[in-house]
């Protein structure tokens, strides 16, 4: 198949119809009619954006538990904030409902009929809306305060909003109706890439904030896929321990050029090849035809050509091992050289290599004698010789962090503990334990870590950390706060978070020396990453990302 022929296969972007039921996404000068309905502007102290609306990947998994009714998809909005934050109405109406347990959304919930032909509903509120059914509001005024489902303000602190049909039947996307800046809130949030569920047999279909259907409550399920992408339902392995690399410090003239790769809309989730910096992956397919993997040579003018069918393999961290299911408790770890197969019994969880490829690690939770379930993580060599549980405790995960040591994080209500263990000596240490932490990576060659923190008691201290995982090392509060990314063992690229532009600006920071600067022009190169979906090439020159301004892979490149 040719490239027009190609691109002619694929779906056309859907038209939002008017309905009796609702009104037109924009007015007539394509302004959105309803503002957000927090009074705070967003930030790591006071909300942020959680779980999008539509396709997401939590709905897919629980979407038989929480949101059967709601045609399996997440039909509201998340926002995460404290408890006790402030929520006002998005526009102006009339309260319909208080504590209308109907609708759920407990222990509180608001409805208000919009003029501008809507229903919102808030969910999860700490306690009774202070107003009352038949009262009228404006935008802007305070209707009540966020909650917990849970009930704790240490669980699950959120919003719950939805924007629905006049007739209480129909949710819609209110990513079309809300004027912000979506493509910068969901750059930074409660849940990581990737946002939303693949269905590799109509694989551009609602992989966007703004591509997402309308909910009908008691229709047929929208997402019961035959080829999920990715596929959690059967399990995954632990992210792979970045490939070590230092490179010197950004000096002299240096910026980023940005470049289109793709064709129209394609594609969503590109990532480098793990040692080759010429060589981008997407995978693209049109509907009703099992989607393809895509190699981009980048050095030959972004020539491509499909080399297998998606989804691709699971590999190990340089990509010269590949692990597949044998059976139901059996992984095969096929060393890609020379076809060399070891064949490992890990009771059904999937391993993960260490860095070096000569060890591997798996966790197995069972119930422990208190009936509270309890995590052994395991490690074997990789020909799943001596076997060995290495430590026992309820709620820890394990991830590699090189060639000997896992990084374990124990997380209790809204603390989260992060420590150090050699699987060769079982010496372990506390690296230290933070609230609300978010967004949790791992430098190449796991010398450093980088996450966030939330709503603090004292407010200086929310924002982004770093902190080398060695005994002793004290975490670095670093000036700024955004999405970020790693370059090398010692610096990131990464883009401020400012709801107020809707343009990206790509900047540099060096952990060591404390430099930052700018990378590129917005005035002169303009671009939205949108989803968090990019990626950095194995030399750390490259970003490939998917571009918010057209829906299509784009590239910065840094020299």
């Amino acid at each position: 198949m040719n490239l027009k022929t190609f691109v002619r296969a694929l779906p056309a972007a859907a038209v939002l119809l008017l309905t009796a039921t609702g009104a037109s996404a924009q007015s007539a000068d394509g302004t959105r009619p309803f503002i957000l309905p927090m009074l705070a502007p967003p930030g790591p102290q006071t909300w942020l954006l959680g779980q999008p609306y539509g396709n997401t990947i939590g709905a897919y998994l629980r979407g038989d538990q929480w949101y059967s009714a709601g045609q399996r998809l997440h039909f509201g909005l998340d926002f995460s904030m404290p408890c006790n934050t402030p929520l006002v109405a998005i526009g102006d109406g009339v309260v319909a409902f208080v504590d209308d347990m109907g609708f759920g959304s407990a222990p509180h919930n608001l409805l208000i009929r919009h003029d501008a032909g809507f229903v919102s509903l808030y969910g999860h509120l700490i306690a009774r809306p202070p107003v009352e059914p038949g009262q009228r509001v404006v935008a802007g005024e305070i209707v009540g305060y966020s909650g917990d489902p849970d009930l704790t303000c240490t669980s699950r602190p959120h919003l719950h909003f939805e924007l629905r049909s006049l007739d209480y039947q129909t949710t819609y996307n209110p990513v079309e109706y809300i004027d912000a800046n979506w493509d910068m809130l969901s750059n930074i949030g409660s849940f990581r890439y990737p946002v939303f569920q693949q269905d590799l047999d109509n694989a551009r279909q609602w992989m966007s904030l703004d591509d997402q259907p309308e909910v009908v409550f008691g229709g047929r399920a929208l997402n019961l896929y035959a080829a999920p992408y990715p596929d959690y339902r059967s399990g995954q392995p632990q992210e792979n321990p970045p490939l070590a690399r230092t490179m010197p410090p950004l000096e002299g003239d240096v910026s980023a050029s940005l470049t289109r790769l793709g064709y129209d809309g394609c594609c969503t989730g590109a990532q480098w090849d793990l040692v080759d910096s010429s060589v981008l992956y997407t995978i693209d397919g049109p509907v009703g035809q099992r989607a393809s993997i895509f190699q981009w040579n980048i050095e030959q003018a972004g020539a491509y050509q499909a080399i297998g069918q998606a989804p691709p393999p699971f590999t190990s961290a340089d990509g010269s091992h590949v692990i597949a299911p044998r059976g139901e408790s059996e992984f095969a770890i096929t060393r890609v050289a020379d076809g060399v197969e070891y064949v490992v019994n890990t009771g059904g969880e999937f391993p993960s290599l260490s860095a070096d490829n000569s060890k591997i690690m798996f966790m197995v939770t069972a119930e422990g004698g208190d009936g509270q379930p309890m995590t052994n993580i395991w490690v074997a060599n990789v020909d799943g010789s001596n076997a060995r549980t290495l430590l026992s405790f309820p709620g820890i995960s394990a991830r590699w962090l090189d060639a000997d040591r896992l990084l374990l994080s124990v997380r209790s209500e809204q603390i989260t503990q992060l420590s150090v263990v050699d699987v060769n000596t079982t010496g372990a240490f506390t690296i230290g334990q933070w609230e609300r932490v978010r967004g949790l990576t791992i430098a190449p060659g796991g010398g450093r870590l980088m996450f966030y923190v939330t709503n603090q008691q004292d407010p200086t201290m929310s924002g982004t950390y770093t902190v080398e995982t060695v005994a002793g090392a004290q975490p670095q509060k670093l000036d700024w706060f955004g999405a970020y990314t790693w370059r090398d063992a010692d610096s990131v690229y990464y883009v401020p978070f400012d709801s107020t532009q809707s343009i990206n600006m790509l900047r540099y920071y060096h952990v060591v020396t404390g430099e930052d600067r700018l990378l590129t022009d917005p005035a002169t190169q303009p671009f939205a990453i949108a989803n968090g979906d990019w990626s950095v090439s194995p030399d750390g020159t490259r970003i490939a990302f998917w571009n918010a301004l057209d829906d299509t892979t784009w590239m910065l490149e840094v020299r």
